[in-house]
């Protein structure tokens, strides 16, 4: 005979029996990686399916955008007001520019990169005669603007953008020693503007020279003649035909034939091309 009673184990009831802690605790935050785990969510339901790691990264990534966006609306007000600063625009003295860049603290072989600029009108109380300054023009080279009229010139060789901008002062500063040591002036040496011309040709600013924009007071007198002149050499004749004399057609052959001689040889360097020996019979 079985007994009418099942005897329990344990005299706790189920329902005054807490939950036990550790991962499975309640959170509060619902992208905590605790509530993600099967299971453990809102009502004890969670994901059915474990979770992959690139799908644990998008979600950290997601946190992350949500902590600072958190900071961005709760703490740089403050910020802005304790922190914030008149703008001084910059003294006569300053006339060096340093340019940065950053990628938001993400590393980057870019960001080493420093560009120190100055403009060739303030330097002219610290290079002195217009010699100098000249000099000074001509040791910057292709990183003298001649559009702005400024010297621009930039480092990334070293690792750390201090190091860079370090070896940009330095340059700048033997530039400017070498320029007003006047023993070789180079005065008679012209500024080349061929580089800055071919910056803007790549940006779109200036257009490009073609046989159009070529000077005609610069052509021969001798080519300007020439149309005229075949054009009066064609006589109307009867009902609207037109003839050409014999004399003005020899004079016009004459005009085309062209002097071999006189040509330039087509051969290839200083030398020019080689003579071509005749076919013997």
């Amino acid at each position: 005979m079985q007994p009418t009673t099942r005897r329990l184990i344990s005299s706790t009831s189920t329902c005054l029996a807490r939950a036990p802690r550790g991962r499975s605790g309640a959170s509060k935050d619902p992208l905590d990686m605790a509530s993600m785990i099967p299971g453990t969510g809102s009502g004890g339901g969670g994901f059915d399916y474990p979770l992959t790691r690139p799908t644990i990264l998008k979600m950290q990534e997601k946190r992350l955008f949500l902590h600072y966006l958190r900071l961005e609306q709760l703490q740089f007000p403050d910020l802005d007001v304790a922190f914030r600063q008149k703008y001084k625009k910059p003294s006569s003295e300053q006339i060096v520019r340093v340019r940065h860049q950053h990628y938001q603290g993400e590393p980057h072989p870019a960001a080493r990169k420093v560009t120190v600029s100055v403009n060739c009108d303030d330097l002219a109380s610290t290079l002195g005669s217009e010699q100098a300054q000249h000099k000074f023009k001509l040791l910057a080279g292709p990183r003298w603007d001649a559009t702005n009229d400024e010297v621009k010139m930039s480092c990334e060789l070293f690792p750390t953008p201090e190091m860079n901008e370090r070896w940009c002062s330095e340059t700048l500063d033997k530039m400017i020693a070498e320029a007003k040591d006047l023993s070789d002036p180079m005065s008679d040496i012209p500024l080349d503007p061929r580089p800055t011309l071919s910056r803007l040709v790549k940006s779109g600013k200036h257009k490009i020279v073609t046989l159009s924009d070529f000077p005609k007071e610069w052509l021969p007198a001798s080519r300007k003649r020439s149309r005229p002149r075949r054009d009066s050499m064609i006589e109307a004749g009867p009902k609207g035909t037109t003839t050409v004399s014999a004399e003005g057609t020899q004079a016009v052959e004459a005009e085309d034939k062209v002097d071999v001689q006189n040509l330039p040889s087509a051969g290839v360097g200083k030398q020019g091309g080689a003579e071509i020996p005749a076919r013997e019979a």
